[in-house]
């Protein structure tokens, strides 16, 4: 039975507070049971609360749980999604430690959509309806204690991890690219801490960009033109610790280099 407006109100104010306080909580399925559909009704309610311009403060959109394994690891049989905020871009400053509650770097492969994409929707479609291709660095964060997470559906509710977005300045022609083979490697003060290549997405990066195309549908939104899509993490997540430099090299889209604080 879907969660009353009143329960996905109680549990959206939680996760604001816990946002807006910088103060870890534990998950919300702790205490509540809830489903995926309701989990992105929470998810909606908290990005109303921190964007003032609703849907016009969206960039783009975000991907997780892009691998079988982590899918089977919480029990969800999709990829999950969240938005992009125009607040949570990075432009040639540092990570800001202070204003997250427990940061972590991970690699990612971004999709900038040339047209609006409505179902269905292709892998192909994806690639001939992409401008360009861009290398991206994802702070994640988390609003739970310890990065505790038991369920899909706490992630979700929880912006998708969301926390801080870094785009490169390398726009790159997705034709001229072998997404699937496109490695990267996520240093920390020079040494190499992780590895992931294309593939490891789906298959191919813009595999889940056409599913979320599709999948967008059933919460009445779209892919738009101009939008980022970010395909989700190619490499492990690593902890961010103030006074590091991290060095995102991917193998043929660029390099991004970005010091904590």
């Amino acid at each position: 039975m879907p969660l009353s407006e009143d329960e996905i109100d109680r549990l959206a104010t939680t996760l604001y507070e816990a946002y807006d306080d910088k103060e870890p909580i534990e998950p919300l399925s702790e205490d509540t049971e809830f489903s995926t559909e309701d989990a992105y009704r929470i998810q909606f309610e908290v990005f109303d609360r921190l964007s003032e311009g609703g849907r016009e403060d969206i960039v783009g959109h975000k991907l997780g749980l892009v691998s079988e394994a982590k899918q089977e690891q919480l029990g969800i049989p999709e990829p999950i999604f969240g938005y992009v905020a125009h607040e949570t871009v990075l432009e040639n400053e540092p990570i800001p430690t202070d204003d997250l509650i427990a940061p972590r770097i991970e690699a990612e492969i971004g999709f900038i959509i040339d047209e609006d994409l409505e179902p269905p929707v292709s892998t192909m479609d994806v690639l001939t309806s992409t401008r360009a291709v861009v290398p991206v660095v994802e702070i994640l964060e988390s609003r739970f204690q310890g990065w505790s997470i038991p369920s899909a559906q706490d992630v979700i509710a929880d912006l998708t991890s969301a926390g801080k977005v870094i785009v490169g300045e390398q726009y790159r022609d997705v034709t001229d690219l072998d997404l699937a083979m496109e490695g990267v490697a996520v240093s920390v003060n020079g040494e190499v801490q992780a590895t992931g290549l294309g593939a490891d997405i789906m298959g191919n990066p813009a595999r889940p960009v056409a599913w979320l195309a599709e999948r967008l549908e059933d919460v009445d939104d779209g892919l738009r033109e101009g939008e980022l899509v970010m395909s989700g993490g190619i490499t492990a997540a690593i902890d961010i610790e103030p006074g590091d430099v991290y060095g995102i090299d991917f193998a043929n889209l660029g390099s991004i280099d970005v010091r904590a604080e």
